[in-house]
């Protein structure tokens, strides 16, 4: 451990802190004790032993006499001058010494010779305390000394600090203590003395700052007790005690639950500013009765009822409202004074509240942190030292049980390091075995050889023989393409279209078809059953049976399909068994007649997609029914046509004819045909299929792309989705936009 590591102990630093803490508390409410009585005291200096002549009726004090002349008699500016004279007077006489006019009254009982020793008993104690704590700490300095220089510590400075460093919070706010008990002891002895004080004010005075001091006294030995509790329990501890020691709790008593700490924590630092607040508002109060009225004129019920009073003199004929004397209120300079010994309360409990919250939270969090930071090196160093109980609260008994599981596994490795010192002796004696193995596992890795070169052998074959298979699809590819037509076909039709065609394997099941006949276009596209070669031989003889169908009669949409179905039917001899395959395929057809502005669609399990600007006007056609569905967003609307729910196979209901839909449209109007590819992509943040939805969403956020922009952007759209993942279907997608847009 480092010597930068140990930290120095503090103990004048802390008694200092506490004295300076009491003194601010108290100091202020002094001052507003006597602030407030001001007038009394002058009052009592000026005219000792008797009141001040006053006119009949009059209040005797000064302060509200001349209020109350104002108020109530308004007897002229003359007589406010002469009251305003004698206030003058009084606070004259009340500024000569005491001992001038009355020495021998006021020699022993002048409230301020009081305070005066009940200071000077509370700082002689003090120092003496401050003596007897340098001695007590004195030994604790001089161990973390002697270890941040690396010195020896004798056996008796360390038996000293080892016993007494968990008592020193205690041992220190006790040893504060004392000058508090000795002082407040005598402030008790005093107010119990019925002849000490000759006057009423002196007493009220001396009674109030006692209790004051009493409670700030209470504060500042709490504040040496946290202070010094958060110090040891943090900072000191793991200097005094060995590692082994701190695997568990070392402390005698328990120091309570966590949830009690911070209620008590909270209680302390919410009672103690509402307290101060409390305290000078109840002080700052003035009776009605203490003036000497009997009953307050209407002018003295306004300034002390304010807005009320109209209210109180509607109730009082009818409402007994009790006595004006019960009344209390706060006059201006009250008030003032109230506000500043508030403010100054205020200040210093700040600085209270937040160092209890403070050590309260560290003792809370700083052992968390650091069982954290253990659990972390666990999980990147491996097992690690052990955590330091610092608490004997639920934290403390968790930094135990962590110690007790490190100390198990530890245990546990160490059993299993005598296990493999035991299987290495076993492992030695395997070897013997081994060895006789040798030669027999020798004389089999000839014969292992000879079957080896045999597999090199048939490896090489099998590539071969890959290759020419690959050849050969590659080949039946450029088939596949040629039988395709060419997108010339669409390109002298249309202004603007795209076809995209990602075939899984070289080969692929879906395919797209279009011819022209009689100024009409035969549009289609469809998913043969399977992928890959398969696939492609139906491919073929989809296009095979779609180009000798529609040559030999004008057929229409449904029939065409009609006409496929029977055909594939029977050339791929299903008769419905159970058990028989059921290949076939999906397709969505599409005649259209630009002469006639119309297209003509039948479907397959594939619906179509056209896709129309809102301003065009609408059609009796657009109607939603069974075989429709339209849905608006931005500027565009979409009219899905759904298909029939058979495919061109074999199917329990193989003899229903396909259903045409006749639909007029219109320049601009776009159109899409589709396989199941595209949809069924697995891929995203959550390896899910793309689904129809996002597929309709952002057709519609691309049409006001061309063409070609529209096949780039479905293009990379999918190769995002898909990413690292393999192609899992094959993808075709067909778009034609009908004519230039008027």
């Amino acid at each position: 451990m480092s010597s930068t590591s140990i930290p120095k102990f503090i103990g004048l630093r802390i008694y200092l802190t506490s004295t300076i803490l009491y003194l601010f508390l108290v100091m202020p409410f002094i001052g507003f004790l006597i602030f407030q009585n001001l007038p009394d005291i002058i009052k009592e200096s000026r005219f000792p032993g008797k009141r001040m002549p006053m006119k009949e009726g009059r209040p005797p004090a000064i302060r509200d006499s001349v209020l109350l002349d104002v108020m109530g008699k308004r007897e002229g500016v003359a007589q406010m001058e002469q009251h305003y004279k004698q206030m003058a007077d009084s606070i004259a006489a009340a500024m000569e010494p005491a001992a001038r006019n009355h020495p021998g009254e006021r020699k022993h009982n002048n409230k301020q010779d009081y305070l005066m020793l009940f200071f000077f008993w509370y700082f002689n104690v003090l120092l003496g305390c401050y003596l007897l704590g340098l001695a007590f700490n004195r030994p604790f300095k001089i161990y973390l000394r002697r270890k941040r220089k690396q010195k020896p510590i004798g056996n008796r400075l360390q038996w000293y600090c080892k016993k007494l460093i968990l008592k020193t919070p205690r041992i220190n706010g006790i040893i504060l203590l004392l000058p508090h008990l000795a002082s407040h002891t005598f402030a008790l002895y005093i107010l119990l003395s019925e002849k000490i004080f000759m006057k009423e004010i002196e007493r009220n005075i001396f009674q109030n700052f006692f209790y004051v001091s009493a409670v700030a006294a209470f504060l500042t030995v709490l504040f040496v007790y946290f202070w010094q509790k958060n110090r040891v329990r943090l900072t000191y501890i793991e200097h005094f005690y060995s590692k082994e020691e701190l695997r568990q709790r070392i402390f005698r008593y328990r120091s309570g639950k966590i949830g009690r700490q911070l209620w008590f924590a909270n209680a302390l630092t919410t009672f103690f500013p509402l307290a101060i607040v409390g305290l000078y508002i109840v002080l700052s109060l003035t009776s009605v009765e203490s003036l000497g009225i009997s009953e307050l004129s209407p002018e003295q019920k306004k300034v002390m009822l304010g807005n009320w009073n109209d209210s109180v003199n509607m109730l009082s004929g009818t409402i007994d409202i009790g006595n004006h004397a019960d009344y209390y209120y706060v006059n201006a300079i009250d008030t003032i004074v109230m506000f500043l010994g508030i403010g100054t309360g205020i200040l210093v409990s700040i600085m209270y509240i937040f160092l209890i919250v403070k050590w309260t939270t560290r003792s809370i969090v700083n052992p968390v942190h650091e069982l954290l930071l253990n659990m972390k090196k666990i999980r990147s160093d491996g097992i690690t030292d052990f955590t330091i109980v610092r608490s004997n609260d639920e934290v403390g008994e968790l930094a135990e049980g962590y110690n007790v599981m490190i100390q198990k596994i530890k245990n546990y490795i160490s059993s299993i390091s005598q296990m493999n010192a035991e299987l290495e002796d076993k492992v030695v004696e395997r070897t013997r075995e081994i060895a006789k193995q040798k030669e027999e596992i020798e004389d089999q890795k000839e014969e292992i050889e000879t079957q080896l070169e045999l597999v090199i052998r048939q490896k090489d074959t099998i590539e071969a023989q890959q290759q020419q298979i690959l050849d050969s699809i590659r080949y039946a590819k450029r088939i596949q393409t040629a039988i395709m037509p060419p997108e010339d076909l669409l390109q002298n039709a249309f202004c603007d279209h795209f076809v995209l065609n990602n075939p899984r394997d070289i080969v692929s099941g879906d395919f797209y078809w279009n011819v022209k006949k009689d100024n009409k276009l035969f549009i289609a596209v469809a998913d043969c059953t399977g992928h890959g070669v398969p696939g492609a031989f139906l491919s073929i003889l989809g296009i095979s049976y779609l180009n000798e169908i529609v040559s030999v009669n004008n057929y229409d949409a449904s029939e065409i399909l009609g006409r496929m179905r029977e055909a594939l039917i029977f050339s791929l001899h299903q008769k419905g068994k159970e058990g028989e395959a059921r290949d076939g395929l999906e397709i969505a057809l599409c005649i259209l007649d630009l002469e006639n502005n119309t297209l003509q669609y039948a479907g397959a399990n594939r619906p179509l997609y056209l896709v129309r600007k809102n301003h065009n006007g609408q059609s009796n056609e657009e109607k939603p029914n069974s075989n429709l569905q339209v849905i608006r967003q931005g500027d565009y609307r979409m009219l899905k046509y759904r298909p029939d729910s058979m495919p061109i196979g074999i199917y329990y209901d193989a003899v229903s004819p396909f259903t045409n839909n006749d639909i007029t449209v219109q320049p601009g109007d776009s159109f899409y045909l589709f396989t199941d590819g595209y949809v069924d992509q697995i891929g995203g943040p959550k390896r899910k299929t793309y689904r129809v939805k996002y597929f309709r969403e952002l057709l519609f956020t691309i049409q006001d792309k061309k063409m070609s922009e529209q096949r780039e952007i479905l293009q990379q759209n999918i190769k995002k989705w898909q990413g690292e993942l393999v192609q899992t279907d094959d993808i075709l997608v067909l778009g034609v936009k009908i004519g230039p847009e008027s």
